[in-house]
């Protein structure tokens, strides 16, 4: 009943809720909790702001309410937390009218407004997967702004990073938060908060301390700094060249001319068996492009310098030739044609290079390179190859010993990156990344696969029975149950038989982030569905899909985070544990 002129609705009559004895009600389709305690009378949201466990089943001491499940405490009257720096309690006012009670719903709640900002960066500092997964959940529940969500967590790691991590963890985290975002970006918001989650665990890390770099004082100009970059980078001297970074930008007007100088340091010989700078410098590129120099100007100037300046050890003899053979041919990248298209690739012999990039001998490998860059092939063709060859061997390499499923990985992951060089960097950069991205494959030369063509389509003539919903419903379950010597051929079925490749990825990606692996395979869900449509009309790119259907079923544990992620989205909408108490 509902008393006029004002938001009080009765709820409860006072002798039902006796000291010692709360009770839950449902107002408005949320479970509040009322107690009576040292005279007085409370109304909080039933909802522990932790983790949703209902507080009539907590203690009270002194005005003080504190769950059962973790512990956590609140201020009954105000709500303000104890335990946790920004969860605060709802709270509601209320009213006692003759022995009943009245709670007023509309003008109470939470206590902060940008609570939910508070959870992340908390969650962020702390790096605990639930409390990023309940802001995320809150502010997509919310309609927040996922721009703004995402500029806290960019901030974050660019301090993160550029005062507590390495190269080496830097690239990885960057890697993490980025390949989450655009993995998220491939779904409907509803299904957005994995993917999301996973890239703030990326950006999430405590933060440093360490005092401001200071640019140099003049006279410098652009080119002296260039200069120094690259000694810089051949001495193994990252805080050189991160000093060099701030006074260029301190200078202003040079800021469009850092991430192509990146790829090329990151080009040179030396760096042959580091090709992983490659995909982090492109991940740094793609980050600085979307968010903006004021943004990640700090995480491009750290990081980019710990990446160019990190220590590279002592060549093996294998790498010391392979880094001969790239001195002998530099002259070659100032004479390639320039604006190469697909009609100077009409003699391209496909097979014939993929067949070399796996010889698993130095000489065919880079000279098949060679051969075919001054052939005027366009790199974004051979970076097709590289791409193709390295899901076509993914989609059929055997499980019974170390299949090799991360270097599979990276050969496909460089091909891929190979195109984001191009586009950052130029032609000539692009042509030296390929060897580098083949230099890949000729370490992988241990992997027991034996080459196939292809450019042949992997398409069956047979005629079989086709249920879209039953055949995606069985290739998750083989992903689900671990039936990796089955789940190969459903894929390869469902697709020849013209089943949405679109669909099988969205239902497969969802499967396998729920996976506590799911991290572990971010890149290539990424990588696979910008492949496909890349490659449209590659005979061979079902095998980007089969490829990976095989591996997730691999190197899964049956131990996945889904409940987790379940509860976080119910916690958002108000829906938690109460619902089974009550």
């Amino acid at each position: 009943m509902l008393n006029e002129n004002t938001n009080f609705v009765k709820v409860a009559a006072l002798s039902e809720v006796a000291d010692g004895k709360p009770r839950a009600v449902r107002v408005e389709g949320h479970s509040i909790a009322l107690f009576q305690h040292e005279g007085a009378v409370y109304a909080t949201d039933n909802q522990c702001p932790h983790m949703g466990y209902p507080l009539v089943r907590g203690r009270v001491r002194k005005g003080v309410l504190s769950c059962d499940w973790h512990g956590w405490s609140y201020d009954m009257e105000g709500g303000g937390c104890f335990t946790g720096g920004c969860d605060d309690l709802a709270t509601f006012p209320i009213e006692v009218r003759n022995g009943d009670i009245y709670v007023d719903v509309a003008s109470g709640g939470k206590k902060r407004d940008d609570a939910h900002f508070l959870l992340l960066k908390e969650g962020l500092l702390s790096t605990d997967s639930w409390t990023l997964s309940k802001a995320i959940a809150i502010m997509l529940a919310k309609g927040v702004s996922e721009e703004e969500t995402l500029e806290i967590m960019v901030k974050h790691m660019g301090h993160h990073i550029s005062t507590d991590e390495d190269a080496f963890n830097g690239g990885r985290k960057l890697a993490m938060m980025m390949n989450g975002l655009k993995v998220a970006h491939m779904y409907q918001p509803e299904d957005r908060l994995i993917p999301l989650m996973m890239s703030a665990s990326g950006a999430a890390g405590r933060l440093g301390d360490r005092p401001d770099r200071q640019p140099l004082p003049p006279p410098v100009d652009w080119q002296k700094l260039e200069d120094w970059i690259r000694v810089f980078t051949t001495d193994k001297e990252w805080e050189g060249i991160e000093k060099c970074l701030i006074t260029a930008r301190q200078l202003g007007g040079h800021d469009g001319k850092i991430i192509p100088l990146f790829f090329e340091c990151a080009v040179e010989s030396f760096f042959l068996n580091h090709s992983n700078n490659l995909i982090n410098l492109a991940h740094l590129a793609e980050l600085q492009e979307r968010f903006g120099w004021e943004l990640t100007g700090e995480l491009v100037c750290s990081l980019g310098a710990k990446t160019l300046g990190q220590g590279r050890g002592r060549p093996g003899e294998l790498h010391r030739e392979a880094i001969q053979k790239m001195e002998e041919i530099d002259h070659i990248f100032d004479e390639l044609p320039q604006g190469t298209s697909a009609e100077n690739a009409a003699d391209y012999d496909e097979d014939k290079f993929s067949a070399a990039l796996v010889s698993g001998d130095l000489d065919e490998v880079f000279d098949a390179v060679t051969e075919n860059l001054t052939a005027g092939v366009p790199i974004n063709t051979l970076a097709t190859t590289m791409v193709m060859t390295a899901a076509d061997r993914m989609a059929r390499t055997p499980v019974n010993m170390s299949p090799g499923w991360w270097d599979l990985k990276d050969e496909m992951e460089l091909g891929s990156t190979v195109r984001k060089v191009l586009r950052y960097g130029g032609t000539k950069v692009a042509a030296k990344a390929l060897y580098h991205a083949a230099w890949r494959f000729f370490n992988n030369r241990w992997l027991n696969i034996r080459h196939q063509p292809i450019t042949e389509a992997r398409i069956s003539t047979t005629p079989v029975p086709f249920d879209e919903d039953a055949a995606i419903t069985a290739i998750l379950d083989g992903i689900e149950s671990v039936r990796i010597q089955e789940i190969g051929r459903r894929t390869r079925e469902y697709l020849n038989a013209g089943g949405s490749a679109e669909r099988l990825m969205v239902e497969m990606g969802l499967c396998i982030l729920k996976d506590d692996n799911g991290e572990e395979l971010l890149s290539s869900i990424y990588i696979v569905s910008d492949e496909w449509k890349t490659c449209e009309s590659h005979p061979a790119r079902n095998q980007l899909i089969v490829g990976l259907a095989r591996w997730a079923t691999d190197i899964r544990r049956n131990a996945g985070n889904d409940s987790a992620v379940q509860t976080a989205h119910r916690f958002a909408r108000g829906e938690t544990a109460t619902e089974l108490y009550e």
